[in-house]
C-alpha cells in the first residue's frame, strides 16, 4: 500500500508505475522441496522515494501524514511484529538533486545516524523494502503455495486494481515472473459486478467477483475500509446455497467474492485495522462498546441489504441448483414423505435453507420444519381472524378471508393424514416380513410376539403409547376405539379391574358406555369387552381344550368375575353377563380347524376365518389366518395408498 500511494504522490502517467514483489525463500535445505518456507520479501516501486516530508513521517509515531489515504502512521511497526527488521533503500528528488537513504529498520532503530540522504548521480526515485528474518509463530503458517500468495494480494487489494490508474505490479518467486494485472484482469474482473446500496443517509458500494477455484475455497463477504479488506463473513451461513463451489453458464467452477466499501466503514475501522466500530446494540457479531454506538449501523443491517445483491448477482446460478434441489425433494415426498407434498406449492419459502445438495435427513428436518410452522401460524391467523369478525362490516371481506384461512387448514389436515397412511404402509410391509417363512431348510415362524408387538406394544397400555403406535386396525379398524387397552399385562396389575387373577391375555380391551348428559363421567358402567389372542404362524399342536379360542374364553371369565374401578371407586357394568367379542389371529393348521369345527364355527367364504358366537360365554368371535389379515389390512388402505402413490409395483 506504501508503494501504491507513493506512485500516486509522485503523479506518473497512467501505467507508468510499477510495484515488484520479490518472495524470498530458505535456501540450503538438505531436501530439495517443491515450494521450501518463506522467510522475507523485498518490495519496489518507483514512486515519489522517501523525501523529507515522508522521512518525518516514518519517524513519527500516529503520523497524519497519510490519514487521507487511511494511514494509521502504524504499517512499519506491524513490520517488526512479523520480522526481525526491515532494509529501506530509498531515491528522491529534492531541489531537483537526485538523493538516496538507505537504513535498516528494527528493534535498535534510532535517528542519530539513520536516513542521512546522499547525492546519486544516476536512476530514478523510488524505493526498496527488504523484509528479512520471517518469525517462527509466522513463519510456520504463512502459505507456502504462490497461487495463494498471489490470491490474498489480490483480495487484500482487489479495489485498487478494479482502479483504472491501478499500477502494474508483479510477483517475482523462484526465478518466475506473474503479472498480478493480467491475472487480476482474466480471472477476477472479467465476470464482476457494481451495486450501490443506501442505510438512511448512508451510501454503499459493494463488488462482486467470481474467483478461480484454484485460489480460494470459500465464498465470502469482505468488508472494506480505504480499499483494503478488513473483515470477512462466510456466506454460506447466511445463503446457505453457497456452501460449496458454483459453475457458471460455461461449465467453469468458481467461488464468489463481495467486498461491500463506504466511507462509513473508513470513518469508523479501528486503528489496527481489524475490525469495526459497529454497533452492539442488535448485532449479535459485534463485540460490546465501552461507547454509546446507538448512532452506529449494525454490521447485520449493512450484511442484509448486501446479500440482497449477492443473489441477485447469482440468481440464475442459484435457480439451477434450487431447480435440482426440488426434483430431488419432489422424490423424496413421493416415496416416502406424501404428507409433505402440500409445502411443494410454496417451495420458495424453504427452498432457500437448504444446502445445494441435501441429504435425506437434511430434507425431512427442512420440511418438518416448514409444516410446523405453516401449522403455527395458520392457528394464529384463525384465531386473529375469530377475535376481530364483530369488527368487521364487510361481510363479503370476512368470508373470502375465511374461506381462505379453511382452505389452507384443511391442506394441513390431508398432510397429516397422509402421514398416517404412509405410516400404515410401512406398518403393513413390516407384517408381510414377520408371517413370511424363512427361506432357509428347516427353519421355522418367528414368535406370534413379532406380530404382537407390531399391532400393540407389549406389557403397555393405552395410556402409556401415542395414538400412533397403536396400530389394532390390522385386526379390525373397529377396535382403535376403546377406552382403556392393556398388551400382555396380568389382569390383576390392572388399574381398572379388581382381581387377583395372575391370567393374562395379549390384549384385552374395555368400552366404557358414555352418555352426553352424563355429569359424572366416573361412573360410566363398563358394557364391552374384546380380547385379542395371538399364536406362533405355522403351529399345529391344537386340541379341543388347549387353543387360542378356549384360552379367550376363559380369560373373559375370569375378567367378568372381577369387579371394576376407576381411580379406587367401584363403576357399574351394564350387566352380569359383559358383551365379549374374541379375536384370534393364527394360521388355520389342520389341528385348528378341527376344534374349530367341533365348536360349529362358520367359515368365511374365502376359507381364511371363521366366525361364531358362544352362547355360553355370551361372547362373538372371530378366528383370523395371518395370510387372511394381511391380504385385508391391504385391501382396506389400498385406495389411500393409490390416491398418494404409495402402491408397490408387485
Amino acid at each position: 500500500m506504501n508503494s501504491f500511494q507513493a506512485i500516486k504522490d509522485a503523479k506518473l502517467p497512467k501505467g507508468a508505475g510499477i510495484v515488484t514483489v520479490g518472495v524470498s525463500r530458505e535456501t540450503g535445505t538438505f531436501l530439495k522441496e517443491e515450494n521450501p518456507p518463506i522467510v522475507g520479501f523485498e518490495v519496489t516501486d518507483n514512486g515519489i522515494g522517501l523525501d523529507d516530508e515522508n522521512f518525518d513521517s516514518f519517524n513519527t509515531a500516529f503520523s497524519r501524514r497519510k490519514v487521507l489515504y487511511g494511514g494509521k502512521g502504524l504499517g512499519r511497526f506491524t513490520w517488526l511484529k512479523a520480522f526481525d527488521g526491515a532494509k529501506i533503500n530509498s531515491t528522491f528528488r529534492a531541489d531537483d538533486v537526485l538523493l538516496s537513504r538507505s537504513y535498516m529498520f528494527d528493534e535498535r532503530y534510532t535517528l542519530d545516524t539513520a536516513g542521512l540522504p546522499k547525492k546519486v548521480e544516476s536512476g530514478g526515485p523510488g524505493t526498496t523494502i527488504t523484509l528479512s528474518g520471517l518469525k517462527r509463530s509466522y513463519k510456520e503458517k504463512i502459505p507456502r503455495s504462490i497461487d495463494v500468495i498471489v490470491q490474498k494480494l489480490i483480495e487484500h487489494f482487489i479495489l485498487v486494481f478494479i482502479e483504472p490508474d491501478c499500477p502494474r505490479v508483479y510477483v517475482i518467486d523462484q526465478g518466475q515472473r506473474y503479472d498480478i494485472n493480467e491475472i487480476f484482469e482474466r480471472d477476477y474482473k472479467a465476470s464482476s459486478s457494481k451495486h450501490e446500496f443506501a442505510i438512511g443517509d448512508t451510501t454503499f458500494t459493494l463488488h462482486g467477483f467470481r474467483l478461480p477455484t484454484s485460489r480460494t475455497t470459500k465464498h465470502k463477504l469482505v468488508y472494506a475500509a480505504d480499499q483494503r479488506g478488513v473483515i470477512s463473513d462466510k456466506l454460506e451461513d447466511y445463503v446457505p446455497n453457497l456452501g460449496a463451489r458454483l459453475e457458471d453458464e460455461n461449465g467453469e467452477a468458481f467461488f464468489y467474492l463481495a467486498i461491500v466499501q463506504s466511507p462509513y466503514l473508513s470513518a469508523h475501522v479501528n486503528i489496527g485495522r481489524t475490525d469495526f466500530d459497529f454497533s452492539a446494540a442488535d448485532d449479535a457479531d459485534a463485540e460490546p462498546s465501552l461507547f454509546d454506538t446507538a448512532e452506529l449501523i449494525p454490521r447485520a443491517q449493512i450484511r442484509e441489504r448486501a446479500l440482497e445483491f449477492v443473489e441477485k448477482d447469482l440468481e440464475n446460478i442459484i435457480a439451477s441448483i434450487n431447480t435440482e434441489k426440488m426434483d430431488k425433494i419432489r422424490r423424496y415426498v413421493a416415496s416416502d414423505a406424501p404428507q409433505y407434498r402440500i409445502l411443494l406449492r410454496n417451495a420458495d419459502k424453504f427452498i432457500n435453507k437448504l444446502s445445494p445438495s441435501p441429504s435425506r435427513n437434511e430434507i425431512e428436518t427442512a420440511l418438518h420444519r416448514e409444516l410446523h410452522q405453516r401449522e403455527t401460524e395458520l392457528k394464529r391467523e384463525g384465531s386473529r381472524i375469530i377475535k376481530e369478525a364483530d369488527k368487521i362490516d364487510d361481510y363479503e371481506e370476512y368470508h373470502r378471508r375465511f374461506t381462505q384461512f379453511l382452505d389452507e387448514y384443511n391442506e394441513l389436515g390431508v398432510s397429516a393424514l397422509a402421514q398416517y397412511v404412509g405410516h400404515r404402509k410401512i406398518i403393513i410391509e413390516f407384517l408381510e416380513r414377520a408371517i413370511s417363512l424363512p427361506p432357509d431348510e428347516g427353519a421355522r415362524y418367528p414368535l406370534e410376539e413379532v406380530v404382537h408387538k407390531l399391532v400393540f406394544p407389549m406389557q403397555t397400555t393405552n395410556n402409556d403409547i401415542p395414538y400412533n403406535e397403536q396400530n389394532l386396525w390390522m385386526i379390525d379398524e373397529r377396535l382403535t376405539y376403546h377406552s382403556f387397552i392393556a398388551s400382555d399385562k396380568q389382569l390383576r396389575s390392572l388399574d381398572m379391574l379388581k382381581t387377583k387373577s395372575a391370567q393374562r391375555g395379549d390384549i384385552v380391551a374395555f368400552d366404557e358406555k358414555i352418555l352426553f348428559s352424563d355429569t359424572n363421567p366416573a361412573e360410566h358402567p363398563i358394557n364391552s369387552i374384546t380380547t385379542i389372542e395371538f399364536k406362533r404362524p405355522g403351529r399345529d399342536d391344537y386340541d379341543e381344550t388347549d387353543n387360542p379360542l378356549s384360552q379367550a374364553f376363559k380369560l373373559i371369565e375370569e375378567i367378568r368375575s372381577g369387579e371394576f374401578q376407576i381411580k379406587g371407586r367401584p363403576v357399574p357394568v351394564s350387566n352380569k353377563d359383559i358383551p365379549a367379542t374374541v379375536y384370534c389371529v393364527c394360521d388355520l393348521t389342520p389341528t385348528f380347524r378341527r376344534a374349530l369345527k367341533d365348536r360349529d364355527a362358520f367359515v368365511t367364504p374365502d376359507n381364511q376365518g371363521y366366525y361364531g358366537f358362544h352362547r355360553g360365554f355370551n361372547a362373538y368371535y372371530e378366528v383370523i389366518d395371518y395370510t387372511k389379515m394381511l391380504r385385508d389390512a391391504k385391501n382396506r388402505n389400498r385406495i389411500f395408498f393409490e390416491k398418494l402413490n404409495l402402491v408397490s409395483n408387485h
